[in-house]
């Protein structure tokens, strides 16, 4: 796993940030089936207000984030292996946010 972490290969970054985007959605829609059970709210007050317009919702955590992601990878092709290098460690801060730990 941390193999995977270390390459910075363009068909490595395009998995992680494919991998970014899934858990990107699987989070909302985790999040919207849990709310509407009543057993959970949204901690976070941007969030909270957006989740009650469908459409504000699938534009925020869906299509721009799909739009980003597609962008980022185009300008990767042509980037230095410095900003390549980068990128992957951006990518590995994010996807670090969706690793819940219990403490």
């Amino acid at each position: 796993m941390f193999q995977f972490i270390k390459q910075t290969s363009l068909i490595h970054i395009k998995v992680k940030l494919i991998l970014l985007y899934i858990l990107n959605v699987s989070d909302i829609l985790l999040t919207l089936l849990l709310i509407r059970t009543g057993f959970i709210v949204e901690a976070n007050p941007l969030m909270a207000s957006m989740i009650k317009n469908n459409f504000a919702t699938f534009l925020v955590k869906g299509i721009i984030p799909a739009l980003l992601f597609i962008y980022l990878y185009y300008r990767l092709q042509s980037a230095t292996p410095k900003m390549i290098k980068l990128t992957n460690r951006c990518i590995f801060v994010l996807l670090g946010f969706y690793i819940e730990t219990d403490k």
